[in-house]
């Protein structure tokens, strides 16, 4: 069955009541269009490096989750969206970069601390971040075996490569995709391989704000067709899915070992 997920490539702020206006905006109109699933970028609570970045990181079940969650509800969406997660050690001058899916009834249902942290492209975000320890179990839901990773995770083909093995059918990755030369190329050819060589849709939604992050969302089908394709502007795309695809292409190319890593 073909579903609809919506990628709402826009920026965030460093004021969280500013961000949830903005996801009100974007989950308002992607439910007009019969989408399944928003995802929003990563960081979306708050911009990386605003001055209260690890002083304003939340729970879990904080303000911030709690507002999406009334949000998803609202509007009848599976809900993805990336946040600066407290640590478990409140002692510690650093917080998590995490995502969290919630489901159309605002239940979380998974949460991932992104596992590979930026520091590259003389970026270092394990100056404010602790990197998670385990990758994401990808979960069964309407639509289809859902996996997850953010942004610098695309660049490790084994943590994608995991989650085909685990049965994901198709894999999201919200970013912050910094601006580069180059970059863009790196960013649709990595997430067309990821697709083509695990036989799965890989998705990834990036922030767009000019200078920094470049936008550009994209979207390729198992086969590596590309599905949608974003500019450097804020925007909201739609992607069509059905997982018969994904599952059909492993059919057809046998590429999955089948011992899990």
């Amino acid at each position: 069955m073909t579903q609809s997920i919506a990628l709402a490539q826009c920026s965030s702020s460093s004021s969280i009541e500013e961000n949830l206006q903005k996801a009100d905006f974007y989950m308002a109109k992607a439910s007009k269009q019969n989408a399944f699933l928003i995802v929003f970028p990563e960081y979306f609570m708050m911009a990386y490096a605003s001055p209260e970045y690890v002083q304003k990181a939340q729970t879990l079940h904080g303000f911030f989750v709690s507002r999406m969650s009334e949000l998803a509800r609202k509007y009848h969406l599976w809900t993805l969206f990336g946040m600066n997660e407290s640590a478990d050690d409140i002692s510690t001058e650093k917080c998590y970069n995490t995502l969290v899916l919630l489901d159309s009834n605002g239940q979380i249902k998974g949460s991932y601390r992104k596992t590979h942290l930026f520091d590259a492209f003389h970026w270092k975000e394990s100056d404010l971040t602790l990197p998670g320890t385990e990758i994401f179990t990808p979960i069964n839901t309407p639509i289809g075996k859902l996996g997850l990773g953010t942004c610098f995770d695309l660049r490790f083909p084994e943590l994608a490569r995991k989650q085909a093995q685990l049965g994901a059918q198709i894999i999201l990755y919200p970013a912050a995709w910094v601006n580069g030369e180059g970059k863009d190329v790196q960013w649709k050819t990595l997430l067309a391989a990821r697709a083509i060589e695990n036989g799965m849709y890989a998705i990834g939604c990036s922030q767009y704000t000019p200078d920094t992050y470049m936008g550009k969302s994209f979207a390729s089908n198992p086969f590596g067709k590309v599905l949608a394709e974003g500019t450097a502007k804020e925007e909201l795309l739609f992607v069509s899915v059905d997982c018969a695809q994904s599952d059909y292409a492993r059919e057809l190319i046998p590429s999955l070992p089948a011992n899990v890593l």
